[in-house]
C-alpha cells in the first residue's frame, strides 16, 4: 500500500510502498468469534515522487479514464489496484486533473476540458485547431 510521508531532508511529498505481514488470530467462545491482528514485520518497498506515481498510474489507466468518469470509481481503483490509501487518494485525483485537463463541477465526475474529447486522453493538435480557423480568411 502507498502512504504519503513528507521527505524531512529536501521537505517534498514522497509516496512509500508499504508491505504489511500480519498474523490473524481466531477466537472463538460458542458460536462468537473475535479476531486478532498481531503485526510480524513492515517494510518498504519503494519509494516514488508524487509526479513518478501518477506518471505510472496514468500509463495503466489509459483506457480506463474517460469523459465522465466518478470519482468514486476512481478512488476504488487507485484503493484496490494500487493500494493508495483513502487519504492520499483525492490528492492524486486531483494531480491527475491538472495533468490530463480535467475538471470536476459537481465533485462527482471527471470530465476533460476540450469537450471533443471522447475516450483516451490523448491530447489533440493545437496546431489543427489554428489552421482550420486560419483558413477561413482564405476564401477561394
Amino acid at each position: 500500500m502507498f502512504i504519503k510521508i513528507h521527505c524531512p531532508v529536501c521537505g517534498s511529498e514522497m509516496y512509500h510502498d508499504v508491505r504489511l505481514s500480519a498474523l490473524e488470530h481466531l477466537h472463538f467462545e460458542g458460536e462468537k468469534q473475535a479476531c486478532r491482528y498481531v503485526v510480524e514485520n513492515i517494510e518498504i518497498q519503494d519509494s516514488l515522487t508524487e509526479e513518478e506515481l501518477v506518471r505510472s498510474i496514468l500509463q495503466s489507466l489509459q483506457k480506463v479514464i474517460h469523459d465522465g468518469i466518478e470519482v468514486e470509481t476512481l478512488m476504488g481503483i487507485l484503493e484496490e489496484n494500487y493500494g493508495v490509501t483513502g487519504s492520499c487518494c483525492m490528492g492524486l485525483i486531483e494531480r491527475i486533473q491538472l495533468e490530463l485537463g480535467m475538471y470536476c463541477p459537481d465533485r462527482k465526475r471527471l470530465y476533460f476540458a476540450d469537450p471533443g474529447e471522447t475516450g483516451g486522453y490523448t491530447k489533440k493538435n493545437t496546431l489543427y485547431f489554428l489552421f482550420d480557423s486560419f483558413s477561413q480568411f482564405f476564401q477561394l
